[in-house]
């Protein structure tokens, strides 16, 4: 199974969901100084990459944990995906997570901003205030859907 957590960038929110679902970010404790600066820097490089597929790893059940950034198009990817892996025959089966709906505003603007070449060291406070603000809040969605995945496959071993 791979999960698939779709933001409007694949860099800020659903980026750091699958991170929080991989365990590369602990969910009870907020990340050093030194990881958040990665993760924005990662963004200011690549936060206009819509469509790619960001590997970020495998959790404890072997899943595979991606991210990606589809604009406002969740749906019209989600779809798209799973009738690809229909008509190829791939039995590979997607989970996508809509990280937009939890990432808040913020990542939009501070993406815009960079794009438009305003000051980088504004956009990287702004980055910080973000990703303090809204870590606890997607740490507990990231659980939320790891709980759903769980009871999903212990209902399909009962078949």
């Amino acid at each position: 199974m791979k999960v698939i957590y779709c933001g409007y960038r694949g860099t800020y929110g659903a980026y750091l969901m699958a991170a929080l679902h991989t365990g590369l970010y602990k969910g009870d404790r907020l990340p050093n100084g030194k990881l958040i600066k990665g993760h924005f820097e990662m963004c200011r490089l690549y936060g206009e990459q819509y469509g790619n597929l960001i590997y970020v790893g495998v959790d404890e059940e072997l899943r595979e944990i991606y991210a990606l950034g589809c604009k406002r198009f969740f749906s019209v990817i989600q779809k798209a995906q799973t009738n690809v892996n229909r008509i190829f025959g791939l039995d590979e089966e997607l989970y996508h997570i809509d990280a937009g709906r939890v990432e808040g505003f913020l990542p939009r603007v501070i993406g815009f901003l960079l794009a438009h070449d305003v000051n980088a060291r504004l956009c990287e406070k702004l980055f910080f205030y973000w990703f303090r603000y809204k870590y606890r809040c997607l740490a507990k969605a990231v659980n939320e859907e790891k709980q759903r995945l769980k009871k999903a496959r212990q209902k399909n071993k009962g078949r």
